[in-house]
Order: structure tokens, then C-alpha cells, then sequence
């Protein structure tokens, strides 16, 4: 969670994306409880997904405010 709320707040690094991305990886299938592959999925589908609009973020050092509800 703190990178990609350091990436949120515009204070991300060009690596923390592979970051992520390993971390999710190496949880995905090598926990005993399936909460592991839960939690990493939707990480996985972030960074499939959206990578250019993370790079971006991190690139131009922006953060973006928050949804209004």
C-alpha cells in the first residue's frame, strides 16, 4: 500500500512499479491461504491495466486529488 500511495501523492520512483509487480508475483500461488492470491490479483490487474497512466504519474511527479463522492 505505501507505494502506491507514495505514487498517489506524486512522490513515486521509475522502479516502484517492477516493485509491485514482483511483490505480487511472488505472493501469487505460494501462500497456504488463498487471502494472498486475493490480495495480489487486484494489484496484477492494476498494473496490466493502467501501467501507462502509473508511469505517467510518476514521470510528471503530479499527485492526483482524490474522487469526490
Amino acid at each position: 500500500w505505501r507505494l502506491v500511495d507514495r505514487i498517489h501523492r506524486g512522490d513515486g520512483r521509475p522502479a516502484d512499479m517492477d516493485v509491485l509487480d514482483s511483490v505480487a508475483s511472488n505472493i501469487m500461488g505460494r501462500t497456504i491461504c488463498a487471502l494472498g492470491d486475493a490480495a495480489a490479483m487486484p494489484v496484477r490487474a492494476m498494473i496490466k491495466h493502467f501501467r501507462p497512466e502509473f508511469e505517467a504519474l510518476i514521470r510528471n511527479k503530479t499527485p492526483q486529488a482524490a474522487p469526490s463522492a
